[in-house]
């Protein structure tokens, strides 16, 4: 008796193409698995154009916040790998060049200033900036015997991604006036040797510039209703007008790289007498 066979099903080129595909997605997803495992993850993120900072929770951001007055130690971290000339060989790129202090019945004064010690036109305006702000009033307070002082002035320095860093801190209370906070920060690309702004700043750490604008309306938008319920309640507190252009991204010149996260400050003391300020962390 003869048997037939049924004839082997041919298999069509779209479903072979479908089948090729599912197959590469798989093999690059256990890869990514597996390259996660052993290089970590902010690695891989590096290789698929994913954003290089460090993604964090709403409490590891809550204990930044709280932090961000601690971190300025008047030190110099350096992660850079970069070629630059110095204008003192014998120093560090950033050091203290302005140390002020003194502790008596009316003055309580603790000034370090940061000096940037690289040939470059920008930076050194920027130095000659430091002086004229915080050196000359550092000058002004210690001759001032006839009222109460208190006057802090600290600085952080980093270098990430060839991306040198200085943020000043400033805090000052004399007399009867309210208390003061003036923050003072200068981005430069060692690469390129030139400043940097935010908006530059954004692309190089390949952050959208949309989800960047959201954060900081968000971010600002809940410190406003905090304000806004205390002012309800009668108490006279600082007010932020939402619709100002200075929280637009392209206007923001105060921000500092640290450890993986961008700070972008906005310090109201800085134009206004009032230790007030919003701390917006990518």
């Amino acid at each position: 008796m003869n048997v037939l066979l049924p004839e082997k099903e041919k298999i069509g080129k779209k479903r072979i193409f479908i089948y090729v595909i599912a197959t590469i997605i798989c093999i690059l997803a256990i890869g990514i698995v597996i390259g996660i495992q052993v290089l970590g993850d902010d690695v891989i993120n590096n290789l698929f154009g994913v954003s290089k900072l460090v993604k964090r929770t709403e409490q590891e951001e809550a204990q930044l916040k709280s932090n961000f007055e601690n971190i300025f130690d008047n030190k110099f971290y350096d992660k850079g790998n970069y070629i630059t000339q110095k204008i003192e060989n014998d120093k560090e790129i950033i050091y203290t060049n302005y140390q002020k202090e003194r502790h008596i019945e009316n003055q309580d004064i603790n000034i370090n200033l940061p000096y940037i010690n690289i040939k470059n036109q920008r930076i050194q305006q920027f130095n000659e900036e430091i002086s004229n702000t915080f050196e000359a009033k550092a000058e002004e307070v210690l001759n001032n015997t006839s009222e109460k002082i208190v006057y802090t002035v600290s600085y952080k320095a980093t270098i990430e991604n060839n991306i040198l860093s200085i943020i000043i801190y400033s805090d000052l209370k004399q007399g009867a006036s309210a208390q003061r906070v003036i923050i003072q920060t200068f981005n430069f690309n060692l690469d390129e040797n030139k400043e940097l702004t935010l908006q530059e700043v954004l692309k190089k750490y390949d952050l959208s510039k949309k989800y960047v604008q959201n954060k900081i309306d968000s971010d600002v938008g809940i410190e406003q209703n905090k304000s806004q319920d205390l002012q309800d309640l009668g108490y006279n507190v600082f007010s932020r007008d939402l619709e100002s252009d200075i929280y637009k991204i392209e206007n923001i010149s105060e921000f500092f790289i640290y450890d993986s996260n961008i700070y972008i400050i906005f310090a109201y003391g800085n134009e206004q007498i009032t230790s007030e300020m919003d701390l917006v962390i990518i």
